[in-house]
């Protein structure tokens, strides 16, 4: 007999991660009998074709380390290059996390390796691949969204590597008057919201109308990094819980953490 969880049971949760990634998170809060309401404030949809994204595309061929940053990069960059799984097969392949790794293992990339504690871009410099002085001179590839962070092109060019990017995606900030969401606001007023990126932590604040504000900056909010917490922080809300895991399963437990807290 399967045993019942109500850890979050009648709590609305706003999960704000772009629609095609929130299944997942939605249906472990369920099965806690939250109630998971789906409100993308960021929208991803692939890079358009230009003549540099296609120059970039060189990069495919020419690098010996393809990193790559999210789930995202991963699956634009296989629509864009229906080639990719063949021409990475011999180069060393890393993911920011557990998450792109198994999507890139998906799509047919058995070679690919990533921090097992933790991810981002710390856990990523940790690994065997990128330490040691026999990957200066080396080129790697970060296969990313349009307008990501440079931290980890700075720390691997420190390294003596030659970094380029693939920008293979964009996003893009919903399409939702600030009358819609006031009227969300009002029927759907949130216990507490889930944010995993910058992006849609300032979408989420710009699409809400000025008069809800102060009442959204004291709602409790789930991220995914110290980095959105300070910069969360700073913005005005109170009460911020980090996962300590980068994936769905910490983002929920860090929420049911804060319910219990009260």
């Amino acid at each position: 007999m399967q045993t019942i969880d109500p850890s979050l049971a009648g709590k609305k949760i706003w999960v704000t991660r772009p629609a095609h990634q929130s299944v997942e998170l939605c249906e472990m809060i369920k099965a806690r009998q939250g109630v998971a309401l789906r409100l993308p404030t960021v929208e991803i949809r692939p890079a358009r074709v230009d003549s540099r994204l296609l120059e970039n595309e060189q990069g495919l061929t020419g690098s010996d380390i393809a990193i790559f940053i999210s789930k995202n990069a991963a699956i634009h960059a296989w629509r864009l290059f229906p080639q990719l799984v063949d021409v990475l097969q011999d180069k060393t392949v890393l993911a920011v996390g557990r998450a792109t790794a198994e999507c890139l293992k998906a799509l047919g990339l058995n070679n690919v390796m990533y921090a097992e504690a933790g991810g981002g871009t710390e856990a990523l410099l940790q690994l065997p691949a990128l330490s040691g002085t026999e990957i200066k001179g080396k080129q790697a590839l970060i296969i990313r969204g349009q307008g990501g962070r440079e931290a980890l092109r700075d720390r691997l060019a420190a390294l003596g590597v030659s970094v380029d990017y693939l920008e293979v995606y964009r996003r893009e900030k919903p399409d939702m008057s600030r009358a819609d969401m006031a009227r969300y606001w009002r029927d759907e007023k949130p216990d507490a919201v889930i944010i995993t990126s910058l992006e849609g932590l300032n979408n989420l604040i710009e699409m809400m109308p000025a008069t809800a504000r102060t009442q959204l900056y004291k709602t409790g909010i789930i991220v995914m990094s110290e980095r959105i917490k300070q910069h969360a922080a700073a913005t005005g809300f109170i009460r911020i819980a980090v996962a300590e895991d980068n994936s769905d399963a910490g983002l929920v437990d860090a929420l049911v953490n804060m319910n219990e807290a009260g």
